[in-house]
């Protein structure tokens, strides 16, 4: 009988090793960030996780009521599961993928209860590495079901106050910790109330972070609880697209490529995403587009959850230039083994080579101009443009529109939206690369 015990204990023991075995060898998605520019170096990687939303699937999660309810002792729902699994796969293989923290975009808990926010500070705290909170929707009004909620969204705060240790950890990893507007009361004019919108950033071995927060804070216009599902740019004085836009003009480690953007909300066109009303509409997308073109050679990626898909495309402008591209992730509760993403950054050089070679026959009329000119005097079979700025980054280009009127080898380039500055303009053609300086006023 001593013997068959043993036996039975022996055989628990390889199951259970098994499965922490299968957890920590299972292969997390990995993107890499910058590898095919020219002379681009590997610099260090961190986890971006979304969408756990811990406490869904129960009608109250841990003791009644959602105001200093206290978490359950055990959780075996799948969202926790999928948490610790994540928290183990990460605290396996951290040194080996050298990830150097955690980024969470967002719908940490389903119904913003303390209990739920309390229950993923508990799994978290196991991790090796800092991670990085961040809001989402289902973060912002605290509920349990409609009729039983809170009077106003009040998440933001619960936040501040539970997750204030994590924040003082990171404001000491990171460099350059910026508080934002995450404990700054700024007064909403739609709803008449003053929130604590979840806007900050930080800087990494040269990489710039801006967390942003366009989850509206008024109530869902049904008779649902809480908050609906659309992003909101909040575009007035202290509201997350002012204090975006001023951030990033005023950005003093401005490289190629070294800046990363959180949200929760993914910025898609997608028409079926829009129409289901679960991004931005698209006024506010094309405001925020616009916004962000003049800084499209600093921006590198793009970061969001909230739709529970995999997916990756570019923001672009009008004239379909590119200006970052988005890195959607899929919710990790979806997955029983976890599913977050590995984002290897690798950093490029901050100034590179430009072709010298000048051509008589390319002429820039008027040069200097406003941004839109006429080039002239192009060798037959020209078909790409490009523009450099002072330091040799390329900062725009295209295929060569159609011929000028009735001029031969003539077309117009428009280069309006870049800032005032001194520009190369190179065409590219069978017989070579011509270019030309230009002064943008």
């Amino acid at each position: 009988m001593k013997s068959f015990r043993n036996m039975a204990v022996l055989l628990a023991l390889v199951f259970y090793s098994s499965l922490l075995l299968v957890a920590q060898t299972k292969v997390m998605p990995e993107y890499n960030v910058n590898v095919q520019q020219p002379g681009a170096t590997y610099k260090f990687s961190f986890v971006h996780i979304t969408d756990v939303h811990i406490g869904e699937g129960f009608s109250d999660y841990g003791t009644p009521g959602f105001v200093n309810d206290t978490m359950p002792a055990v959780d075996n729902s799948q969202p926790a599961k999928s948490l610790r699994e994540a928290v183990k796969w990460i605290n396996a293989n951290y040194q080996e993928k050298n990830i150097r923290f955690v980024i969470v975009s967002g719908d940490l808990t389903g119904s913003a209860e303390t209990s739920e926010f309390m229950m993923f500070k508990s799994i978290m705290k196991d991790l090796k590495v800092p991670y990085v909170p961040c809001i989402g929707n289902h973060d912002v009004w605290s509920y349990v079901r409609f009729g039983q909620e809170a009077p106003y969204a009040y998440g933001d705060s619960l936040m501040n106050e539970i997750f204030a240790e994590e924040y003082d950890k990171a404001r000491l990893f990171f460099d350059n910790w910026n508080d934002g507007t995450r404990l700054t009361r700024t007064y909403n004019p739609e709803t008449g109330l003053e929130t604590y919108l979840q806007n900050f950033s930080f800087e990494y071995e040269g990489a710039v972070f801006y967390i942003t927060d366009f989850n509206p804070r008024y109530h869902v216009r049904k008779e649902e609880p809480g908050i609906g599902p659309e992003a909101q740019l909040m575009n007035w004085s202290g509201g997350t697209f002012q204090w975006f836009k001023k951030s990033l003009e005023n950005q003093t480690n401005k490289k190629p490529k070294n800046t990363f953007v959180v949200s929760h909300h993914p910025p898609t066109d997608n028409f079926l995403i829009i129409a289901a009303g679960f991004a931005f509409e698209y006024d506010e997308l094309n405001q925020l587009t616009n916004m962000l073109v003049p800084f499209r050679q600093q921006l590198a990626l793009w970061m969001s959850g909230h739709v529970h898909r995999n997916a990756d495309y570019k923001i672009a402008a009008p004239g379909g230039i590119d200006i970052v591209t988005v890195r959607e992730m899929g919710s990790n509760k979806d997955y029983d083994s976890s599913h977050f993403e590995i984002v290897n950054v690798y950093e490029i050089p901050q100034a590179t080579t430009i072709v010298k070679e000048k051509n008589e026959l390319l002429t820039l009329i008027p040069n200097a101009g406003n941004g839109v000119f006429q080039v002239s005097g192009m060798p037959e079979g020209s078909n790409v443009w490009s523009a450099f700025d002072a330091t040799g980054r390329k900062v725009a280009g295209a295929a060569i529109p159609p011929f000028y009127g009735n001029q031969q080898n003539t077309a117009v380039i428009d280069i309006s939206f870049l800032p005032a500055g001194w520009y190369q303009i190179t065409v590219l053609t069978q017989k070579g690369v011509f270019s030309a300086p230009y002064v943008r006023q």
